[in-house]
């Protein structure tokens, strides 16, 4: 039987080093540069990086609530850290043009404050826009990004976790075949997207530039925990 979860000594450590990288990019005035830089020259691997350390934790924290271990055999800690990545860049992407196009097509429809008022100050016209700009990329690229992060999960589960699936090329009419799609309908796509993606989303939008990514990511550790929690539904 395992521990519980916070019983571990292995768990309060874990959060200990999270709350404190948390502190550092909050209140240390060299980190939080150095963080401004790098995302500003370099947003697509600053992206990468986000969600390949954030999100994969949160799987990491979903397996120990789910099974006791961080890494349960087959895990495959460093393929997933990739395909986290590689999703972190195209989420990089998508949030670059919905959040221009949003507003534009606001704009489009009579509403000419909207393209401004991103860079706005905190207000009913910012806060419409930033619930424009998530309804649009919740509805139009979510749904994509959600069913590729499962076939990449299904197809690194084939291949037990090895390195050796990031050289595969993944049987997607079989990886389709597999997906339980009633659990993915009802729970990832319609539940969690209605309920908690679009408002999530719009606080997203409503931080500065640089930071949408970042807490994008920290959204994503909890998607860990939801497609976790999916699974184990199916598995039940």
């Amino acid at each position: 039987m395992s521990t519980p979860f916070l019983k571990n000594p292995a768990d309060i450590r874990c959060a200990l080093t999270a709350a404190a990288l948390l502190l550092a990019l909050l209140f240390s005035d060299t980190v939080l540069n150095a963080y401004m830089a790098a995302t500003t020259a370099h947003p697509f691997a600053a992206g990468f990086c986000k969600f390949a350390v954030l999100a994969t934790f949160g799987e990491c924290l979903a397996q120990r609530m789910l099974r006791g271990r961080y890494l349960p055999e087959g895990f495959g800690l460093v393929p997933r850290a990739v395909i986290w990545g590689a999703l972190g860049v195209c989420i990089t992407v998508a949030f670059t043009i919905f959040s221009a196009g949003a507003p534009q097509l606001l704009a489009a429809l009579g509403l000419d404050w909207a393209p401004g008022a991103l860079a706005g100050p905190l207000g009913g016209h910012k806060l419409a826009t930033a619930f424009a700009v998530s309804l649009t990329m919740n509805t139009m690229f979510a749904p994509v990004l959600m069913v590729a992060h499962k076939i990449g999960d299904l197809h690194l589960a084939a291949y037990g976790g090895r390195l050796e699936c990031l050289a595969r090329k993944p049987d997607m009419g079989a990886l389709l075949a597999s997906v339980d799609w009633n659990v993915m309908w009802r729970v990832v796509l319609f539940r969690s997207l209605l309920f908690f993606w679009v408002p999530a989303h719009t606080v997203t939008f409503l931080l500065p530039p640089a930071f949408r990514v970042l807490f994008a990511a920290l959204l994503g550790a909890v998607l860990g925990l939801i497609l976790a929690w999916a699974g184990s539904r199916r598995a039940a």
